[in-house]
């Protein structure tokens, strides 16, 4: 006597087979959020950084480079310094930044890439204590600034790879 309904699949194995799809899924799903936020696993070169005053730097792709607060979290009125840093120092109370300037890629205006401006720097001061940042600056402006803020000469501008734990 014939068995089952003549179907070319086993039906319990299909099941079987759905539910393990669907918990793999939902665990690699799963694995990528962070606090609630979608986050994207790091590259081999990605990095945070502890600076002063809760703040961080944040590398998060070859040009996503960025000091904002240690958490990650912030919006449009939290101090911060936008990306791409290139050099960071500080003390207890103040970082100092030298950051190159992002500039479209193509003249495409669906692309949205953004790549480093050959040569075009510009230099920016938070103060963690505050918190408040100022910038974007020119040289002079920033060796102005921070001779108003008191800032030492001891904090030099260092390139942001030499925070990286090795």
């Amino acid at each position: 006597m014939k068995k089952g309904c003549g179907c070319p699949f086993n039906f319990f194995g299909f099941v079987i087979l759905g539910f393990g799809l669907y918990f793999t899924i939902k665990y690699a799903i799963r694995g990528c959020i962070a606090s609630g936020d979608w986050m994207i696993g790091p590259g081999v070169q990605d990095f945070t950084a502890e600076l002063c005053g809760n703040y961080s730097i944040w590398r998060t792709s070859a040009h996503y480079i960025k000091i904002s607060p240690a958490s990650g979290r912030y919006n449009e009125s939290t101090p911060i310094v936008p990306e791409k840093v290139v050099e960071v120092g500080h003390d207890d109370i103040f970082i100092v930044a030298k950051r190159n300037d992002l500039r479209r890629r193509g003249l495409n205006p669906n692309d949205n890439y953004m790549e480093p401006a050959p040569g075009v720097f510009d230099y920016w001061i938070l103060d963690t204590s505050v918190p408040e940042v100022h910038g974007p600056m020119t040289l002079d402006e920033y060796a102005q600034k921070r001779q108003e803020l008191g800032i030492s000469e001891n904090v030099g501008l260092k390139d942001i790879y030499e925070y990286r734990k090795k």
